[in-house]
């Protein structure tokens, strides 16, 4: 006689969402280090490629040893949208190049465990359900 596949499926999706939930409690959810010092900068422009279209901004670092002058390509901003002109923005800034500040890319903890949290209480309610609906 087989048994029927109803209860391994929700219990799977359980075990999956208390995981979700544990992943979400114990992770670390920050951005990535910097590679070098995050400084303040602001910038003083945008240059043009060769076919007219914006490719670089061009950022003025306040460091120790006074004001630095850096580009940033425009594939190193999110979505590849440089910064308006007179604009602030911290910057990662080493002595042989500068970059916008890390970001971290991952989904908020709270979104991860709301997830987890959700899924769980679903599928208990399943489970519930389908204990009631054999007797």
């Amino acid at each position: 006689m087989n048994k029927p596949a109803y209860p391994h499926i929700p219990i799977a999706f359980l075990c999956a969402s208390v995981a979700i939930l544990l992943v979400g409690t114990f992770s670390d959810f920050g951005p990535p280090p910097p590679a070098g010092e995050l400084l303040r900068g602001s910038v003083l422009g945008v240059e043009r490629d060769g076919s007219g279209q914006e490719a670089t901004a061009v950022v003025r670092v306040e460091t120790t040893g006074g004001p630095v002058i850096c580009g940033i390509d425009r594939a190193a901003f999110p979505d590849q949208r440089l910064p308006a002109p007179q604009s602030d923005l911290t910057v990662d800034y080493l002595p042989t190049s500068c970059a916008p500040a890390p970001v971290s890319r991952q989904l908020p903890r709270a979104a991860v465990l709301a997830m987890g949290g959700i899924g769980a209480a679903l599928m208990v309610l399943w489970l519930r359900l389908g204990r009631r609906s054999r007797r």
